[in-house]
């Protein structure tokens, strides 16, 4: 998990570190997540981690785990996230076609989106294939370029851009840096052929396949992918998954520009 930052705005400083924490419980697993994992994480001393999470709980935006003493995010998140989600839709809007996906595929269909460094998946659906494919769930987010949909986001960027988020990349703790020659190398290949693939990086037995999505001025709102055990996403199968997430990526690069 990473949570860089592209611009630094004078006497911000705290609110930026309150968001980071909000973005780590956001993308931590159900159970929450730890007071000393989320000071690491985002860089800061426990007792100044422990004071801004005071905070958060105090207005409802986390809530303390009473034994497991984890923070997940609290019911006025929720209602945040509520009020983002009838405004800007895309969840809703792609929900119908992330479904057809699963179907026709059998396979582990996500839809992603970008945030500052990272891509978040913010809906899953699932496949009626007997191996499932669950390596990220809604709020999961990863370093742009990790993952199927996660380097379709990146791709797409311009070349500075990208320059500037692989040298960010850099500074990632040792288990999330990414090795850079390959990731240009996976980004050049993305570009070539006009999909990008996961050939078993993140797990080996697992492939991947996603495509970037549009709106009617060409600008980047998300990526839709599929992944699968490696067998499943290999000559045939690979053109029939692919050509399901184009037809998917057109029909809602089109119901976005209607919204």
């Amino acid at each position: 998990m990473t949570l860089t930052q592209n611009t630094s705005v004078p006497g911000a400083q705290s609110v930026t570190r309150v968001l980071r924490l909000l973005k780590l419980i956001g993308s931590a697993p159900a159970r929450g997540a730890g007071l000393s994992d989320l000071a690491r994480d985002a860089g800061l001393t426990q007792p100044t981690t422990h004071r801004m999470l005071a905070a958060l709980q105090q207005e409802g935006f986390v809530s303390l785990h009473p034994t497991l003493k984890t923070y997940t995010l609290g019911r006025e998140a929720y209602v945040l996230g509520l009020a983002a989600e009838r405004r800007h839709g895309l969840k809703e809007i792609a929900e119908a076609g992330l479904q057809r996906i699963a179907m026709e595929t059998g396979d582990t269909a996500f839809l992603s989106i970008r945030s500052g460094d990272d891509a978040v998946c913010i809906d899953r659906k699932v496949g009626d294939f007997p191996i499932k494919i669950l390596t990220l769930d809604a709020g999961h987010r990863r370093p742009l370029g990790i993952g199927a949909g996660s380097l379709a986001l990146l791709s797409s960027l311009s070349d500075p851009e990208i320059e500037q988020i692989l040298q960010r990349h850099q500074q990632l703790p040792s288990p999330l840096r990414i090795d850079l020659d390959t990731l240009r190398q996976d980004i050049a290949l993305t570009r070539r052929n006009g999909y990008a693939t996961n050939p078993g990086r993140i797990i080996s037995d697992m492939a991947g396949i996603g495509i970037a999505v549009f709106d009617r001025k060409q600008n980047l709102c998300a990526s839709l992918s599929v992944a699968a055990i490696r067998s499943r996403l290999s000559g045939q199968q690979l053109q029939h998954a692919l050509s399901i997430l184009k037809r998917e990526a057109l029909q809602l690069s089109r119901d976005l520009s209607r919204s």
